[in-house]
């Protein structure tokens, strides 16, 4: 008998200790930004450069601009996007991780379904790919940055 109430009780504080665990949250990581325009993060991607690339103006309100370089720790992800009439009408990866064969393989997976999901939601508010969590949050951080140089 008391090794049934040593049993229940080991399994209870098991249990309770599992349930109370907290993990690190990456999609809410603190982003400050130092001397310079460089942002860092404590967790997650972090901005390796102080702002947006270049911007060009194209025919009648056809805006193109580059995001950021983001870096992560499997490589530094970039996007350009194409507004147009102020909608977002393509979003192209100029940088994704690829340095290994898992990495290009992920992100082969990961960089169509983030492009489709800017489409849609016609700003950098999308969903991380499962996966390629690292790349998602960076895609984002660029998206962001190429959105705000676009003036969208």
């Amino acid at each position: 008998m008391k090794r049934v109430i040593t049993a229940v009780t080991l399994t209870i504080a098991g249990l309770a200790a599992l349930l109370g665990f907290k993990t690190r949250d990456l999609a809410g990581a603190t982003t400050t930004t130092a001397a310079g325009g460089n942002t860092t993060s404590s967790a997650g991607p972090t901005t390796t450069n102080g702002g947006s690339g270049s911007t060009t103006t194209t025919t009648a309100g056809t805006v193109q601009a580059d995001g950021p370089t983001v870096g992560t720790p499997y490589g530094p992800v970039q996007v350009s996007v194409v507004v147009s009439g102020g909608v977002l009408v393509d979003v192209v990866a100029l940088q994704l991780p690829g340095g290994n064969g898992e990495s290009y393989q992920i992100n082969t997976y990961a960089a169509p379904r983030l492009r489709e999901m800017a489409l849609q939601a016609q700003s950098a508010n999308i969903h991380v790919v499962s996966g390629a969590t690292f790349t998602s949050l960076a895609y984002a951080q660029s998206l962001q940055g190429a959105l705000d140089a676009a003036g969208l």
